[in-house]
């Protein structure tokens, strides 16, 4: 099977992100917009799908997919092993699929323990041992989250942006609530690194993926860091590597 015959799809709260496997990433806003973006493109031989959008988004593109190639996609399912990552979960249908598929992809690239970091809408935080054991994790406002909700619930007025965001402390109303958003995900992160290495654990890898990653790759001074822009996609095809067994 050519790589290139395998579109892969990370529905995510706010946006889609695709690709043809082996080919760079794109964002659509909507199932619309990346059927405009796929355009008159021959029928792939696997759609595989990480969703967080439910059961209604699930048949919505479940359809789009039988009308346009009729086709029915792979959804990635979460399992209590995979991939050498172990969930502790009670039910583990009760993690989030794109935690699930950055895990597996974030273990096989460190090759131990490590810090999964996804920053988009909500910024999350996993911990993996050496032994693939997820210990647990955070579910955190991203930096625009955790924004608009401060504003939502003061009188603070944002002037004009002044300056580059970054975890320094600002000299205005507007970097203090903007630098101050990155400066509270940037010790979250720093935190949760030390508890891990108070584990016992000698080097933990720190990888980060989503929208606001580039910042925080900046921001942080955490050894060694990786920043993998498609983590969850990683993720999908060692999810979905052996045959779907609904085909």
């Amino acid at each position: 099977m050519s790589h290139s015959a395998i579109l892969e799809i990370d529905a995510g709260n706010s946006s889609l992100k695709w690709r043809w496997r082996g080919m760079a990433a794109a964002i659509a806003a909507n199932l619309s917009r990346l059927d405009a973006a796929l355009g008159d493109a021959g029928p792939p031989e696997q759609v595989l799908v990480c969703s967080v959008r439910g059961a209604e988004f699930e048949a919505e593109l479940s359809a789009w997919l039988a009308r346009k190639w009729n086709l029915r996609p792979r959804f990635a399912r979460v399992l209590r092993e995979c991939g050498g990552v172990r969930i502790q979960y009670p039910d583990p249908a009760g993690l989030g699929a794109d935690r699930w598929l950055a895990m597996l992809a974030g273990y096989r690239r460190a090759r131990g323990g490590c810090l999964i970091v996804d920053s988009g809408t909500a910024l999350t935080i996993d911990m993996l041992n050496a032994d693939g054991l997820h210990l647990g994790g955070y579910i955190l406002p991203g930096l625009r989250a955790a924004q608009s909700g401060l504003l939502q619930n003061t009188g603070i007025v944002m002037p004009a942006e002044s300056a580059a965001v970054s975890s320094a402390p600002g000299n205005d109303t507007g970097a203090a609530v903007r630098n101050g958003a990155v400066f509270m995900l940037c010790s979250a992160i720093q935190v949760a690194a030390q508890r891990m290495t108070g584990e016992n654990m000698a080097e933990v890898t720190l990888i980060l993926s989503g929208g606001d990653a580039p910042l925080l790759l900046r921001e942080l001074e955490l050894k060694p860091m990786l920043l993998v822009p498609e983590l969850v996609l990683e993720g999908l095809a060692l999810a979905c590597a052996d045959p779907d067994p609904g085909a």
